[in-house]
């Protein structure tokens, strides 16, 4: 999405792109720039650190241990440009001091840009929103069940529920603030200590449990076409409350991944339930009527059919 914004000019004769610019993207993804302007809009976000305002490695080990472990590191961006191509990233999780040191020791921590953070407990809480010309089109909320990998990032389960105000008040603000235009989702953590939601990051675009909305009868992708074409678009205010929706092959992936490891060894997040609830749990949603699934239809198997050729492409290999 990025490499499309950048060069938005060169596809406006032929396509429609219906997002802000570049620089808004930008600063909406790159994680220093969003919880920097988060702190001058007083929301609430994780105790945090910026690589950025640090010159040597051990002020900055030194101050994040102050914090308390376990921490987690966040690259700036999860993909990384270079002068030889993309990179990936991912957020890591340091347990003690040796930890810490091992990973900042390595890339991308060792070059790039990046934050360190208090780990939050409690459960994801996900708004999604459509805006247009400074106007809020359309909200969703859902909190996350289950989640691959199972210390915290894609939701393979999530159930739809009533925005909580506070949440969706910072959301609103912060992508205000960012003068977006488009789709977004804006992540947060509800602190089960302090009982407020804390900012942890903002998915500039089409998120994976995107299916959960539109079964519950927020079509964003049908949204933003009709915005595309100039159409009016009224206020979506309601949608249907406690459906859930999951991915089958994650969910499957974060079955293996608790049955196959210890749970010390996860930085499983507070509550998570043990190994056999996990798999009872597991079992009971594939039987439940009311849980809705993002890939499989039975009318239109193929989709499915070519994730799971992939899926087991990958084991094999």
């Amino acid at each position: 999405m990025s490499e499309v914004l950048r060069n938005k000019a060169l596809f406006s004769n032929y396509v429609i792109v219906p997002y802000a610019d570049y620089e808004k993207y930008a600063t909406a993804s790159d994680k220093v720039a969003l919880f920097r302007l988060s702190r001058t809009l007083n929301i609430p976000t994780p105790k945090t650190l910026f690589s950025s305002d640090f010159s040597d490695l051990k002020d900055i080990i030194f101050k994040s241990s102050q914090m308390g472990f376990p921490l987690v590191l966040k690259p700036a961006s999860s993909r990384i440009r270079t002068a030889h191509g993309w990179i990936g990233t991912g957020v890591r999780y340091a347990k003690n001091l040796s930890e810490l040191k091992n990973i900042l020791g390595n890339e991308p921590f060792k070059s790039y840009p990046y934050l360190l953070q208090e780990k939050i407990e409690g459960p994801g809480v996900g708004i999604f929103l459509l805006i247009h010309n400074g106007s809020v089109l359309a909200r969703f909320a859902h909190r996350r069940i289950r989640e691959k990998p199972p210390s915290g990032g894609v939701s393979v389960l999530c159930q739809s529920i009533n925005p909580p105000h506070a949440a969706l008040d910072a959301a609103e603000r912060l992508m205000k603030a960012i003068e977006w235009s488009g789709i977004a989702m804006v992540e947060f953590k509800w602190d089960a200590h302090e009982n407020i939601p804390k900012l942890m990051e903002v998915n500039a675009r089409f998120w994976g449990s995107l299916q959960l909305a539109i079964s519950a009868g927020v079509d964003f992708p049908y949204l933003v076409y009709c915005l595309a074409k100039g159409e009016k678009v009224d206020l979506q205010k309601d949608y249907k409350v406690g459906i859930k929706s999951r991915w089958e092959l994650g969910d499957l992936d974060h079955l293996l991944i608790r049955l196959r490891n210890k749970t010390a060894e996860l930085s499983l997040p507070l509550g998570a339930p043990p190994k056999l609830t996990v798999l009872k749990e597991f079992i009971r949603d594939f039987l439940a009527p009311s849980v809705r699934h993002e890939v499989f239809r039975p009318n239109d198997p193929g989709p499915f059919l070519f994730e799971m050729r992939q899926y087991l492409k990958d084991i094999i290999h």
